[in-house]
């Protein structure tokens, strides 16, 4: 690996450790927010999605790109023997080479499941 790649690898790994701090962080704020209305109110908050209905047209167009790149990271690792004995993705596409890892990466993140 080059230089340029191993600081694009590093920027990608700083950045991806940031996103899952500021979800967790979230996470946390927003089981705090229901915990509380909770206890005072008794009143459970649950967050309600949108029905699908409501979407637009713009909604629907991101919602086949992210599709799309979901289908792209499971034709890249159908490419690829995954034992019976591992059991996730995360010990599967350890086994992977770094350029295998990195595109199904690349998909995943594009289709917001990482």
């Amino acid at each position: 690996m080059d230089e340029i790649e191993a600081q694009r690898a590093a920027i990608v790994a700083a950045g991806r450790a940031a996103l899952a701090d500021i979800q967790q962080a979230s996470n946390e704020a927003a089981e705090a927010v229901v915990r509380v209305v909770e206890q005072r109110t008794g009143v459970s908050l649950s967050p309600a999605s949108p029905s699908i209905m409501d979407a637009t047209r713009v909604q629907l167009a991101d919602a086949e790109r992210r599709a799309r790149h979901a289908l792209a990271a499971l034709e890249i690792l159908r490419g690829w023997f995954w034992s019976q004995s591992v059991a996730t993705l995360g010990e599967f596409i350890r086994e992977l080479p770094e350029d295998v890892r990195e595109a199904v990466a690349d998909h995943l993140v594009q289709a917001g499941l990482s």
